[in-house]
């Protein structure tokens, strides 16, 4: 009994009486359809309908902000492809101008060929190499005594004299460069045929020296310098370069030039071999 009345007498039990009849209530009330709703059904949807409102948009939000992060990767990963496929066209765009280049090269020396038929019999040959020593200068071409290259064969270019075959393999030959200092060549003033003198290399791709000029020379600068023929080698009327400075020599009786090379030494790529020419060459040089 005395068990009994404090239960009774415990004021969570009656809490939880009176939530189950309010609810049991509630329930009965809103089961059926109605037009209209109490007033705590209406605070309570309120109050859920703010917070529902909030959590929409709170996913709204989060939602925004995934896709910005997953449009930002998108974008980047666009980057990555669109500058490999920039890179892939740029080295394309080289290599087409590179083929360019040397298709403009090759058609200026069949041209040049051509143009000397009656004159010259020469054969095109590629430089694989050059010398890495800054005393010799020479050039390695892709022609050797298999397609009949021998020494001494005169090398030229449509600008003008190259030098000359010194050794040859069977698929290979090198050829000395008119700058290096061992080479020599009979030269004529354009201007004056009786000006006469001998061209060295002195080191220099830009430069030359005109030796043994006659003090009484008429040589000009600006003039042109060309083979003399003098020479069981080089062929007559071969552009060596121009006069560019005049020095008169101790003793007075000779004189001395500095010649601007016609070829571009450094920039050689392709060569042609004088085979044969058609014309009188005096013995010496």
């Amino acid at each position: 009994m005395s068990a009994l009345l404090s239960i009774l007498k415990n004021k969570y039990l009656w809490l939880l009486l009176a939530v189950f009849a309010v609810a049991f209530v509630s329930m009965r009330f809103t089961a059926t359809e109605r037009e209209t709703i109490t007033y705590p059904e209406a605070v309570a949807r309120e109050g859920f309908a703010s917070l529902q409102k909030g959590f929409a948009g709170f996913g709204m939000r989060f939602t925004d902000f995934t896709s910005i992060f997953a449009s930002k990767r998108e974008l980047l990963q666009k980057i990555e492809v669109l500058e490999s496929q920039n890179k892939a066209l740029s080295l394309e765009n080289q290599a087409l101008q590179e083929y360019r280049a040397e298709a403009l090269r090759l058609q200026q020396l069949l041209a040049f060929a051509n143009e000397n038929l009656e004159t010259y019999e020469l054969t095109p040959a590629r430089v694989i190499a050059r010398s890495p020593s800054t005393w010799y200068k020479y050039i390695v071409i892709d022609r050797g005594e298999a397609e009949g290259v021998r020494r001494d064969m005169a090398v030229i270019s449509p600008e003008g004299l190259v030098g000359r075959v010194v050794s040859t393999t069977q698929h290979t030959a090198q050829v000395n460069l008119l700058t290096d200092r061992e080479m020599a060549v009979g030269v004529v003033a354009e201007g004056n045929r009786e000006t006469r003198g001998i061209v060295a290399g002195v080191g220099d791709d830009n430069l030359l020296r005109m030796a043994n000029i006659p003090y009484y020379s008429t040589i000009s600068v600006n003039e042109k310098v060309l083979t003399s023929g003098l020479s069981q080698i080089y062929p007559k009327g071969i552009l060596i370069g121009t006069v560019q400075e005049i020095t008169q020599e101790a003793g007075g009786l000779l004189k001395s030039a500095v010649v601007k090379p016609a070829v571009q030494f450094d920039q050689l790529e392709e060569v042609l071999l004088v085979t044969a020419y058609r014309g009188t060459a005096e013995a010496g040089e």
